[in-house]
């Protein structure tokens, strides 16, 4: 004849086993979405970093352009100020003073850019750092992060190797009927197949349990099935 109170016992040890994997099983599915989102605002940090290095380099390169530009221009007038002297022609003369007065505009164009993108570039190399340095700081932050997930995945995954390793030691002790039913409930619902009940709630599915329905679960002294999703149902303080 079944000891009811022992079987009773036995089925708390794989209730709590049961719901202690399947909070872990659970946190540990969900960990690699969260691991992955972690990655993806280091890889948006990366590129934002990137975009405004880029953006400052873009800038002294254009100041390095205007710089050999306005040395060209200048080097250019000089020559064609000596040419103009030996020129006899009237009207080549007028042409040369007019190339010489439309290059004379536009450097003073190219200087006027040149002191813009100089103050630009001051003002952007410091919010650059700035920028930098705040992007830095969240990188590590970031990078905490993902560390202290990954290592509390590998915390998971080495407790749930540890119950999934005791689970069969509890249940080798209960009244092979029992375990049958356990199984059967198991395979049908696919994550605890005995659950705690709490007030007067199967922590199961949910659902209320009737008042004197949970008055003899919490009895402990014979086996009762939830009437919503039929885990078998036990008490203890959880």
């Amino acid at each position: 004849m079944t000891d009811a109170r022992r079987e009773i016992h036995l089925l708390i040890g794989v209730a709590k086993l049961d719901a202690a994997l399947h909070a872990e099983r659970l946190e540990a599915y969900q960990m690699p979405n969260k691991i992955s989102a972690i990655e993806r605002k280091l890889e948006e940090n990366q590129r934002s970093v990137q975009e405004a290095q880029a953006h400052y380099e873009g800038m002294k390169k254009e100041r390095r352009l205007l710089e050999q530009k306005l040395q060209d221009s200048e080097e250019k007038i000089k020559k064609y100020k000596i040419q103009l002297m030996q020129i006899g022609d009237n009207r080549e003369y007028q042409a040369m003073r007019a190339e010489i007065a439309h290059m004379e505009t536009s450097i003073g164009d190219t200087e006027e850019r040149l002191l813009m993108i100089m103050d630009e570039l001051d003002q952007q190399g410091r919010q650059t750092v700035d920028f930098t340095k705040g992007k830095d700081e969240e990188k590590r932050s970031l990078a905490a992060q993902k560390a202290q997930l990954e290592s509390r995945l590998q915390e998971l995954n080495r407790d749930v190797a540890r119950l999934d390793a005791e689970k069969p030691k509890v249940l080798g002790e209960l009244d092979p009927a029992i375990r049958k039913r356990y199984e059967r409930i198991l395979a049908k619902l696919g994550d605890v197949a005995v659950t705690n009940v709490m007030n007067d709630i199967c922590m199961g599915c949910h659902s209320r349990i009737p008042p004197q329905l949970a008055l003899e679960v919490k009895k402990n002294d014979q086996i009762i099935a939830c009437q919503a999703c039929g885990r078998l149902l036990v008490h203890y303080d959880a």
